[in-house]
């Protein structure tokens, strides 16, 4: 059906820096793939240097920063992003904040282009509060990630005429069961005589709570000296995390392994993959791509995290910051591992039935198109 349509001219806006993160890693598997199907794509944030993956993949970037802090700036931001349309002549702008819908309703208010707006999380109870109503004036369409983000919303007054749940998608050609690399377990400390290993990929930020996961393996380790955990991601709080191993005494049980680009080979040493997340938490990619690569799932029952977890079927969701109840869940993976074979089968079979990529890549196009189609091809 799609490619009978016409094709659309796609203006997404981004709010950070193009670097390693979710909403780029989304941009990373729709451009490309939007680019090979006769469309055109502009992607306008600040730089990064995840940049040039854009650029070989035939996807076009465009410097543009959407912060404002004051009336004049919005003002100013404004204009900067109406010459941009203007340059570009997108018939579809898709913010994907916020932040970034209010700017281009201001921009494009009056032109013939459709805005649809992609909303991965609300990061503050703040801006939900409005954001129902902002969204509702701001845009012509509202892609939600998750069932749980949409609820939330029209909630708080979006309408549900202009809203639609799109779960994205994980690529299983990347993320996949694989063999754990001799050499990378031969290199991180301690991990050769390593018992069951929890990890977890995440950035080392408030809302992840990597203080609740610790002080729960704390409680395992006591039990169970040869667990051990890694800890992928980096991020504001790692001097605080550091200090909490050494305060706790797990400096020879934690492995911190920064930012890594070889996500896959370090999710194929975990036995669980764990997440213990406080505050907010959208649909996480990380918890889905260690699915994709067939590992059960300890996770809090925080947002969309429901959508991600069934309990008892492909993992365990416990009380959010309780971390004994997170000690708990760790402990019965221990004793239980044709439980933890039996609960990774499920974490693959479920990306399988509801985060396959070209399922997520495919609605995204058809959404685009029919929007496309309302206004034409400049």
């Amino acid at each position: 059906m799609s490619e009978t349509r016409a094709p659309f001219r796609i203006l997404y806006l981004l709010t950070e820096p193009f670097i390693t993160g979710g909403v780029q890693s989304d941009i990373k598997s729709l451009g490309p793939y939007f680019v090979q199907k006769g469309h055109e794509v502009i992607v306008a944030c600040p730089e990064g240097d995840q940049v040039p993956v854009l650029s070989k993949a035939g996807v076009r970037h465009e410097p543009l920063d959407v912060h404002f802090r004051s009336p004049r700036e919005f003002r100013d931001q404004t204009a900067k992003l109406r010459q941009l349309i203007h340059k570009v002549k997108p018939t579809v702008i898709a913010p994907q904040s916020i932040r970034s819908s209010w700017l281009a309703h201001a921009a494009a208010n009056d032109l013939p282009i459709r805005r649809i707006t992609t909303i991965h999380n609300i990061h503050t109870p703040m801006n939900g509060l409005w954001a129902g109503f902002l969204l509702n004036r701001c845009s012509d369409l509202v892609i939600f990630e998750s069932d749980h983000e949409y609820r939330r919303l029209t909630r708080l007054g979006l309408s549900s005429h202009k809203a639609t749940v799109i779960p994205s998608g994980i690529d299983t050609d990347t993320f996949f069961p694989d063999a754990p690399s001799a050499s990378l377990r031969a290199a991180i400390p301690g991990l050769s005589t390593a018992g069951v290993v929890f990890g977890c990929v995440a950035r080392l930020s408030r809302e992840k709570a990597h203080g609740d996961l610790l002080q729960a393996f704390r409680r395992v380790s006591d039990v169970h000296p040869d667990a051990y955990l890694i800890l992928v991601g980096d991020g504001p709080l790692k001097g605080d995390i550091l200090r909490q191993v050494d305060s706790l005494g797990l400096s020879s049980r934690v492995h911190f392994a920064g930012q890594q680009s070889n996500i896959r080979d370090y999710v194929n040493l975990f036995d669980v993959f764990v997440l213990a997340s406080r505050f907010r938490e959208s649909l996480p990619r990380a918890a889905r791509e260690a699915m994709a690569c067939g590992k059960p799932i300890i996770a809090t029952r925080m947002g969309a995290l429901r959508e991600v977890v069934e309990e008892g079927e492909n993992g365990f969701l416990v009380p959010i910051g309780k971390p004994h109840h997170f000690a708990r869940a760790m402990e019965e993976m221990i004793r239980n591992p044709e439980l933890r074979l039996k609960m990774g089968a499920r974490s693959y079979a479920l990306i399988q039935e509801r985060f396959r990529l070209l399922m997520w890549l495919e609605g995204n196009e058809i959404v685009y198109q029919e929007a496309a189609s309302r206004v034409g091809i400049a």
